[in-house]
Order: C-alpha cells, then structure tokens, then sequence
C-alpha cells in the first residue's frame, strides 16, 4: 500500500495533473497532502523495509544542504526571507527521504524507474503532439527569436501557432513539458538521464516486447530530446554514446566518431541554429554568467548569495550547476552539496565494479552510471544544484547501491562496499579544484576576446 502510493506520488509529481487539469484544487495543496501521508506511512513502514536504502552519510549531507540553503539565506535577507526559501526547498528533499525509505530492493528500484520512464512517454506525446498540432502550444512550447531574417520580433504566442508548419525562421520552437520539467534544458537533461535505465528493460529473447515497447519509446524520447533543440542535451548524449561504444572501438576512434556524430547534428539542424561556441552570444553570456559566479564567491566566500538569489546579482542565471552552487551557497554549502554528489557516485561505481557478474544489480549499476555522467554533462550548462531532478537520480543511484550490499552481504567485498566513505578531505579538493577550473576557464575566454 505505501510503496504504490509513493508510486502515486512520484508520477504525480512528473505528470502535474492537479497543475494542468484542476488548477482551483491548488489552495488545497493535494501534493503536499499526498507527500505528507507517504511519508507518514514510510516512516512507519521502515522498521518492516529494514531500514533506509539511505545510509547516515547520505541523510546528514542532505540535512546539511537544508541547513546551508537556510543559512544562506538568513545571512542574505534575514529570518523571514530564509523560512521562505526553506519552505520552497523543503519538497525536493522531502521527496529524496521518502524515496530512500521506499527504494529497498532492486525490485522497487525498477518499478519506480518504469514509473518515471512511462510517465516521460506521456509527457512527450503531448508535446510531440503540440509541435504538430498545436495543441496546448501556449503551455508546451518556448517561442524564442529564431534564426531568419524577421529573427528579433517580439516572439508573442498566437492561440493558432502550430510550431511544426512555421518555416520562416523568425521563431526558435521548443518544446517542454510542465512543473520542474518547463524548461526545455531540463526537459531534455531528464529524458538523457533516463534513457541507460530504459535501454536496461531491453532483454534479449524477448523480441516482441523489445519491438513494440522499448524500441518505440527510446525513439519517443530521442525525437522529444531533438524538438527541444538543446545544445546541453546534445553534449549529453555524445557523452552516452562515448560511454557506450568506447570499450569496443577504443577511446581515439570513440571520440572522432562522437565529434562526426557532433557536426552531423549541428548540420540536420539538432540545435535550431544555435552555434555551440564562447562567440556565441548566448554561449558568451554564460561564460560572463560563470565569472560573476566567481565573484559572488569572492565577496561571500563562506555561505554565498543566497538560495535562489544568483539573478539577484547577475541578469542571467549561471547556467551551471556547480557555478550556481557555489555562488548561492558559498564554499561551506559547495562542499557540502558536492559531498553529497561525490559519495553517491563513488558508491555507485564500486557497486557497479564489485556487483556479481551478468546479474541484474550489475546491469542497472553500470547503467545508471552512465545515466550519471550523462545528467551532469548537461548539468554543465544549466542551473539545476537544487532541483527535484538531480534528487532523484541520487537516490535512484543510492538504492541501486543498497540492492548491491544486500547481494554481497556477508562477503569482504560487501563488507568494504557498505563502509563508511571519507569524504571531507576528497571534497574540498574537488571543491577548490572545480572552482579553480572556472577561474582558469573564465580568464582565457577573456584573453581570447581580448578583454
């Protein structure tokens, strides 16, 4: 009962019924009612689950982001301002503990991931169903000035658009969906990130199951990814594709593929017409995005800006997630946060080194893995640091892990992978050193526009 009514939750959570179907319902607050109740029945259900799939590590790191996002903001605005931003923050991690004490087994950790792959396949037949038709062009598209000659007319949405017949190249058409997912860039990023964990349900011998429900939806999300014409997803998938073929063909003929494959999706068009360069104003735009990142850092170098207040201090979000991260948060929540995301990938490739060969544990640990990588090439070019996405694929990854330490349990290989991970020292060095690569990234972008 519990497990199917987080289920519940989770799709609702993607699907925004109560958003797009009855919105006077939304005084109520029937997602923080439902979410409320789960967790209540979680908690209680968590002595018979045998516990968390979240270890204390995980769940003190957590609370030490809640703890940053609050103090950055209380230091930023003051104690009325900081219950705010906690207020707004508080379902993203509400979701993560939920999920830990429901994804106990890889059983569970399949069925949720089906779950957010089925609930991707709707969202992208209705904005599939939008760029041709029309439908809900208001709600499902971004109408950004495109690359013809009338390109820099205000891009004002007419009830009659329909994206797909509009060739003049005065508007840019991309498509989204809705809630955490209305941005095209995120949008995608999701749709890269799940794609490992879909091709997992592909099992040989199983032809007509492999034909007519995952060939066609691996194509659905691929075209979705493709009408978002985002630049970040592009790279994204390259990374995938890299991941995927490099132990077969070797790193150097990998990568001159990936690049062959690169151009050829820039010339059909992958991208609307947008240049993936640092000459590129909207690719200049973030780089300057990324220095005043840094110098948020410099003038608040211990908790930042503030939660959500990095367009207070630029015109533009940073459009990275780590150049977002450290400037709302300073070093202290950087650290943290990065902690988070370090620990969770570190145990999650030794599950998927130490899994038994040619089981299921092994599969989805090396998938999600690569689904790993993935996100985060996106997440490059986006501003996503506290957004339910990346939670939820920590989690995902955590439980993936679990499942692996209950299959070796027992074993010195099982023993090792459950240990508790030193993270502090390892953190702050990627810390400092990411933070370093922004400066040394920034610095020659400006030597070479001769700034």
């Amino acid at each position: 009962m519990t497990f199917k009514l987080y289920l519940l939750l989770m799709a609702l959570s993607y699907l925004r019924v109560f958003e797009l179907f009855a919105p006077e319902l939304a005084p109520l607050r029937p997602m923080l009612l439902l979410m409320l109740i789960v967790l209540g029945l979680s908690i209680a259900d968590l002595k018979k689950q045998g516990g968390s799939a979240l270890s204390k590590q995980h769940q003190r790191l957590m609370w030490g982001i809640i703890g940053m996002v609050f103090l950055s903001s209380l230091l930023a605005a003051g104690f009325g301002d900081a219950i705010g931003s906690l207020i707004a923050f508080l379902p993203t991690p509400m979701l993560f503990f939920i999920s830990g004490m429901n994804l106990t087994s890889m059983e569970r950790v399949k069925r949720l991931t089906a779950t957010i792959i089925g609930c991707l396949a709707i969202l992208s037949i209705m904005s599939v169903a939008c760029y041709h038709t029309g439908f809900m062009v208001d709600t499902l598209t971004m109408k950004e000035n495109g690359t013809g000659p009338d390109s820099g007319f205000a891009a004002v949405i007419e009830s009659n658009d329909i994206p797909a017949l509009d060739t003049s190249g005065r508007y840019l058409w991309r498509i989204r969906s809705v809630g955490f997912l209305g941005d095209p860039n995120d949008y995608a990023q999701t749709m890269v990130c799940f794609l490992p964990l879909l091709l997992t349900f592909w099992q040989p011998g199983h032809a007509m199951r492999n034909l007519l429900l995952i060939a066609p939806t691996v194509s659905l999300l691929l075209y979705t990814i493709y009408l978002t014409r985002s630049r970040g997803a592009l790279l994204g998938l390259s990374s995938l594709f890299f991941l995927t073929v490099r132990k077969r063909l070797g790193n150097v003929l990998t990568a001159g593929l990936v690049v062959g494959i690169f151009v050829g999706a820039m010339a059909l068009n992958f991208t609307g017409g947008r240049a993936v360069s640092s000459k590129d104003e909207s690719a200049g735009g973030r780089i300057e995005a990324w220095a005043q990142g840094l110098n948020m850092l410099t003038y608040h170098p211990v908790a930042g800006v503030g939660y959500h207040r990095f367009s207070d201090h630029h015109t533009h979000t940073a459009h990275n997630t780590l150049v977002v991260c450290f400037g709302e948060l300073g070093l202290l929540g950087y650290w943290v946060w990065l902690g988070l995301v370090l620990m969770v990938f570190t145990q999650l490739s030794r599950a998927a080194d130490a899994a038994l060969p040619g089981t299921v544990e092994q599969l989805w640990a090396t998938r999600a893995k690569m689904s790993f990588i993935g996100f985060f090439v996106c997440s490059m070019f986006l501003s996503r640091a506290f957004e339910p996405q990346l939670f939820i694929l920590l989690v995902i990854s955590v439980g993936i892990w679990n499942a692996v330490c209950k299959q070796l349990q027992g074993t010195p290989q099982g023993i090792a992978l459950a240990a508790t991970l030193p993270w502090r020292s390892r953190t702050f060095f990627w810390a400092i050193g990411t933070i370093l690569f922004f400066y040394v990234l920034v610095n020659v972008n400006n030597i070479l526009l001769g700034r």
